[in-house]
């Protein structure tokens, strides 16, 4: 091990680094190494090359002239010369506009994943290693050619012994390690930048370092993203406009993804489309219906839904595929999101940003009030220009404002405001006169409809009237024990200090009314659920037993609300 800067790095670490630090050299980072206390890792040839060429004059990493960072486009070419883990690095960072702002995400989107394929024989050595046998057991036919080769992996037509075409995603040799060896130095870098440079702090470097550590050694478990595809192909099950294809599990590892091969027409290749004969318009449509049935009713969605991950089938279908980054939002930040649209709807900043601000994470440091002015200033723009803007850019714009007032929005909320842009690029891609507007608002209408439906309600109501009875039973148990020890007075461990108290007072003064509406709602709602799922079979006593319970509830509410309103 060798310790630089107090920080532990292995000596196997020390080559690859010193590689990277001459490349941050060349592309104009003298500045940057300086500032970290590295520049003496650069070789001194390159130094002394420096200090009479001025061949990097015109790119510059970072500078500190007129308080300048990141220069977006030197940042994406650097990212490109120190290879594929540096490039995936990019392309999740694209993902981000909360930590790496808005003009870098934009320019990070610009990264392509193709790299050069490895031998044929690596392919071969891998597939006897995952698989225990000989390649030619399990696939009579494996193209020596692959038909496409990213940063991790590369994938290979072939077939089955029941001649079953297939595609067969090969995890790339030794990229584990390699990603481990980067990952390490990233961190270390994020560490160096954070302490030694203030222009990079707003970047958020660990923060960064971290994420991209946790969901690049995620996307290397090719047997997850199998896992996730299937989910995917369990959602759209009924939808005969979008496809998911099949995973052949018997010849899937870790390492070793084997899927039904789909051969149809990139979604990004117009004049292919066209040719084809199939309609661009529906196809667009048909995407982003798909994408916002993952956001808002699934709540599992495609984090990167570029083009590039999807072709155009036969009959105006739509297949999808490389579930490798996948976002996640609970049912509560779904219904938040529904909110939103429907205030954009309606044009109700006010609203929209209520919802907004219930899906955040905020500080004593959080400055609440420059948001909400921040963020009626683009509401404004976005609701009031006619030109039209997209929702879709809404999110995007909002996040990163919040990054910048110190308000924290989850990961995944991010991840989606990326996911609403990407699809509605990929709409104009297919068809240049879409509206992503024009199709968001009457899918939101029939997806907040779909929450009221009595069936859907009658579901949840099934779902949870276990707890509901559990509640209702323990309920005269646990207010009995309260009872006696105040009565006893005994002591109740009761934690809160007066910032919790005067968010208390806050919450409680806004909410009362609403949580009053919800509660009487429950307990009749209580009631309904309980004849509709039982048929009427239970004895009528029982019904008088709850129905009482239910009065007793609503009339001590209504007396609780009325000696509030005299206090």
């Amino acid at each position: 091990m060798a310790t630089l800067s107090g920080r532990r790095l292995k000596v196997s670490s020390l080559g690859r680094l010193r590689f990277i630090l001459t490349t941050i050299f060349l592309f104009g980072g003298r500045y940057f190494l300086k500032k970290v206390h590295l520049l003496y890792l650069v070789p001194w040839k390159w130094r002394i090359h420096g200090l009479f060429s001025r061949g990097d004059a015109h790119r510059r990493l970072i500078s500190a002239e007129e308080g300048r960072g990141l220069d977006p486009r030197v940042f994406r070419e650097l990212l490109e010369t120190l290879g594929p883990t540096f490039v995936k690095l990019g392309q999740i960072l694209s993902l981000r506009p909360d930590f790496v702002g808005e003009e870098l995400s934009r320019e990070l989107s610009k990264l392509q994943s193709d790299v050069r394929p490895f031998a044929f024989e690596e392919v071969e050595q891998i597939i006897r290693g995952e698989l225990g046998g000989a390649p030619g057991e399990f696939f009579p036919v494996l193209d020596r050619q692959p038909v496409a080769a990213a940063s991790l992996a590369q994938v290979h037509r072939a077939r089955l012994n029941d001649g079953t075409q297939v595609a067969v995603k090969v995890q790339r040799p030794d990229i584990r390690r390699t990603i481990d060896q980067d990952i390490d130095l990233l961190l270390y870098f994020a560490h160096l930048s954070e302490r030694f440079v203030p222009e990079i702090r707003p970047y958020n470097p660990v923060r960064v370092a971290e994420e991209f550590a946790d969901w690049t050694r995620r996307e290397l478990d090719f047997a997850a993203e199998g896992h996730k595809a299937e989910r995917f192909r369990y959602a759209f099950r009924d939808n005969t406009h979008i496809k998911i294809p099949a995973i052949y599990w018997e010849f899937t590892t870790s390492r070793i993804l084997t899927m039904e091969y789909v051969e149809g027409v990139r979604a990004d290749d117009a004049s292919g489309i066209r040719d084809a004969g199939l309609d661009s318009r529906k196809l667009a449509l048909y995407g982003v219906e798909a994408q916002l049935q993952q956001i808002l009713i699934d709540g599992f969605f495609h984090a990167d839904p570029h083009p590039g991950n999807s072709f155009a089938l036969k009959g105006n279908v739509l297949c999808f595929y490389d579930f490798g980054m996948v976002g996640y939002l609970s049912e509560t930040q779904r219904r938040e999101l529904i909110g939103c649209f429907a205030a954009f709807a309606d044009k109700n900043i006010e609203g929209f940003l209520d919802h907004f601000l219930h899906l955040a994470r905020t500080s004593d440091a959080s400055d609440l009030t420059g948001f909400r002015k921040d963020a009626s200033e683009i509401l404004s723009e976005m609701f009031f220009s006619p030109t039209n803007p997209s929702v879709a850019w809404i999110f995007f714009r909002l996040i990163h404002r919040g990054a910048v007032r110190r308000i924290d929005f989850p990961s995944d909320l991010a991840l989606f405001s990326k996911a609403l842009i990407t699809t509605e690029a990929m709409g104009l891609g297919l068809y240049p006169d879409f509206d992503f507007n024009e199709h968001l608002v009457p899918f939101v209408q029939k997806t907040f409809e779909a929450y009221l439906d009595p069936s859907q309600l009658r579901r949840s109501f099934s779902n949870e009237l276990i707890d509901y009875v559990t509640f209702f039973r323990d309920f005269p148990k646990h207010a009995q024990d309260m009872l006696r020890r105040l009565d006893n007075r005994e002591p109740l461990d009761v934690r809160l200090d007066a910032h919790d108290i005067g968010l208390l007072e806050k919450t409680l003064k806004r909410q009362a009314d609403r949580r009053l509406a919800e509660i009487c709602l429950f307990a009749v709602a209580f009631l309904i659920a309980i004849g509709v799922l039982t048929g009427g079979r239970i004895a009528e006593g029982r019904v008088m037993l709850y129905a009482a319970v239910a009065f007793f509830v609503l009339v001590s509410l209504v007396f609780l609300r009325r000696g509030r309103r005299k206090g």
